[in-house]
């Protein structure tokens, strides 16, 4: 019976690491897709078409006037807006503190069950040590 608990809590610390991985790596693919929406230069449709345009990033634009700010850049602002990406960065942020928190939670009952089991292997030694002086 306290094998298969043993066991059974191991497996269990293990799926919870796991999906906390999963999770947290979830929100960091979140992050840098956010980031390289923010970051990158890019153009406002078809990059084959004599109209498409050449926008700016977000970020990083050149100039004083940024094409953020002119009228005729509707298209760029029409290619990255503001409250999808809010949303998405709004997603991420559960997503990486439910991730952490089960990662945290399966590691730290991992390393309980291994500080047991080296727990009890030395109390079994110290016996068989104190069975055999006497």
């Amino acid at each position: 019976m306290n094998e298969y608990f043993e066991q059974d809590f191991g497996t269990s610390a293990s799926k919870r690491r796991a999906w906390g991985g999963v999770l947290f790596a979830a929100a960091g693919v979140i992050w840098v897709v956010l980031a390289w929406q923010l970051m990158v230069p890019f153009s406002d449709g078809d990059d084959g078409s004599s109209s498409s345009r050449k926008c700016q990033s977000v970020l990083f634009y050149e100039g004083d006037a940024p094409t953020w700010q002119d009228a005729t850049w509707d298209d760029c602002r029409a290619q990255r807006r503001w409250p999808e990406m809010l949303g998405w960065l709004g997603l991420s942020v559960p997503l990486s503190v439910v991730g952490v928190a089960l990662y945290t939670s399966g590691s730290t009952s991992l390393r309980m069950r291994e500080y047991m089991a080296e727990h009890r292997l030395a109390a079994e030694k110290k016996a068989r040590a104190a069975a055999k002086e006497g």
